[in-house]
C-alpha cells in the first residue's frame, strides 16, 4: 500500500508541493467565481468607514432601497404641489434607479455623490425623521402662509 502523506522511504510516492506551491496550485485550480459574486463580495467586505460612530452596514445596498421606499411612501402625506414632496420624491426616485441598476458600493457612492453609503444611510433615517416632523406640523401650511404678499420678511 502507498503512504498518502509521501514522509518515509522507498517507493512511497512523490513528496507533496511546496506549501507555496500548494497554496498557487490550489487558488490555480479553485472553481472560479462569475465576476458578479466577486463584486458582491468585494463590497461586503469594507471593515471601518473611517468614520467615528459610523459602523459598517454590510447590507447597505439594500438597507437604502428600503429606506428610499419608505420616504416615497411616506412623503404621500404631504399634498403633491409642495415643493418639499417634489424635491424627496425626485431624490429618492433618482437614489432608487441606482440603486437598483448597480450592485458596486463604489459605483454607487460615485453616482449618488453623498460620500460613503453608510453615511447616506445616516442622512436619509435622519430625513424620515424630518419628514414625519413635517407631517405632524402640518409644515406645508406653514410655509404657504409666508410665501403671501402679506408678509414680509425685513
Amino acid at each position: 500500500a502507498r503512504r498518502a502523506s509521501g514522509t518515509g522511504g522507498g517507493g512511497a510516492g512523490p513528496p507533496p508541493p511546496p506549501p507555496a506551491l500548494r497554496r498557487t496550485l490550489g487558488a490555480a485550480l479553485a472553481p472560479r467565481r462569475p465576476p458578479a459574486l466577486l463584486a458582491r463580495r468585494a463590497a461586503t467586505t469594507k471593515t471601518t468607514t473611517g468614520i467615528v460612530g459610523l459602523p459598517v452596514d454590510p447590507h447597505a445596498r439594500e438597507t437604502l432601497i428600503a429606506l428610499n421606499e419608505q420616504l416615497l411612501d411616506e412623503i404621500k402625506q404631504v399634498p403633491e404641489g409642495a415643493e418639499y414632496r417634489k424635491s424627496v420624491e425626485a431624490t429618492c426616485n433618482y437614489r432608487l434607479k441606482c440603486l437598483r441598476e448597480n450592485e458596486d458600493e463604489a459605483t454607487l457612492e460615485e453616482l449618488i455623490g453623498m460620500g460613503q453609503l453608510e453615511e447616506l444611510i445616516e442622512s436619509q433615517t435622519e430625513e424620515l425623521g424630518v419628514l414625519r416632523m413635517y407631517v405632524a406640523e402640518e409644515m406645508w401650511k406653514v410655509i404657504a402662509e409666508l410665501d403671501t404678499p402679506e408678509v414680509k420678511l425685513d
